[in-house]
């Protein structure tokens, strides 16, 4: 099975080529130059770039996981029509590159399309409420999906992420637990907020399952574990792991981060019947074992 990941160069696509590079045919997308790919077949384009069409019916996979994005909050909110061009646009050409090859589509959204949800669980049937650009560009190219299947038999499926950590990225709380090795102060915008927090570990054993099952089809899943606390929480569990005092320094929240996100699994559950193999406090401490190993 030849597997296309669009953004295959990130933590997610890394991490998926690591773990499954012998079971598939991987090739992948990027605008990364300059990263050692091995044996992959690696194209260096934007998906903003329209030839990329041309491109995807070339490789002509059987799959296509879309993973670029535009995806730091803050750099969707100072510069948005970035943010549109590569998260909108780059997906209609993905979408469209589907559409030519026949390949089913994998696409990586994100939490942020829910917003706040007030103290209740996000299943996937709920109202989209976004309370950033970040997920409002999720929003519209999780639209674009659903009208290209409507009209066109697109074949899909959308897994909306809840926040990934481990190693491999410094990026959201990884930050946390890298600048917490260095005993200088860190800074923390807010503390209160409310995040579902999942390891990498288990992400791609769940995409793994979502590219093994052939009948799941049309579907949107919620992508997060039962790990479920406040931010502080999670820099008082590290400070425990580490038996150390965090120099750490909470600023205030930004106004475009949800300040409570938990998400409904029952449908990733039954659809995919996984086992979680890391709890947060096992999946800190193995990330705080690569860091230490590569910092």
């Amino acid at each position: 099975m030849r597997i296309l990941l669009i953004g295959g160069h990130g933590f997610i696509g890394s991490n998926l080529i690591k773990k499954f590079n012998r079971e598939f045919d991987f090739v992948v997308i990027s605008s990364k130059k300059g990263i050692d790919t091995g044996d992959i077949k690696t194209e260096y384009i934007s998906v903003t770039n329209k030839k990329i069409v041309k491109i995807i019916e070339t490789l002509n996979p059987d799959i296509i996981i879309h993973l670029a994005a535009l995806s730091g909050l803050k750099k969707c909110e100072n510069d948005p029509k970035k943010a549109f061009e590569v998260n909108v646009t780059g997906t209609k050409n993905i979408v469209e590159g589907c559409l030519k090859t026949n390949a089913k589509l994998i696409f990586i959204s994100s939490r942020e399309v829910y917003g706040s949800t007030i103290n209740e669980k996000s299943n996937e049937d709920d109202m989209l409420n976004p309370d950033n650009i970040y997920g409002q560009t999720k929003v519209n190219a999780e639209k674009i999906i659903q009208n290209a299947a409507k009209n066109f038999e697109l074949n899909y499926v959308i897994l909306r992420l809840t926040n990934v950590y481990g190693p491999g990225s410094n990026s959201g709380v990884n930050r946390i637990i890298r600048e917490s090795l260095s005993k200088e102060k860190i800074l923390v915008n807010g503390g209160e907020q409310i995040l579902n927090f999942i390891f990498i570990e288990d992400v791609i054993e769940l995409i793994y399952l979502v590219i093994l099952n052939n009948k799941l089809s049309k579907q949107i899943l919620n992508i997060g574990s039962n790990d479920t606390s406040s931010l502080k929480k999670f820099v008082e569990l590290l400070e425990e792991l580490l038996n150390d005092p965090i120099n750490v320094q909470y600023g205030e929240k930004p106004s475009f981060e949800s300040l409570f996100f938990c998400p409904d699994i029952k449908k990733q559950q039954n659809i995919l019947g996984y086992d979680f193999k890391y709890s947060l406090k096992e999946g800190i401490i193995k990330t705080l074992q690569y860091m230490r190993i590569n910092s």
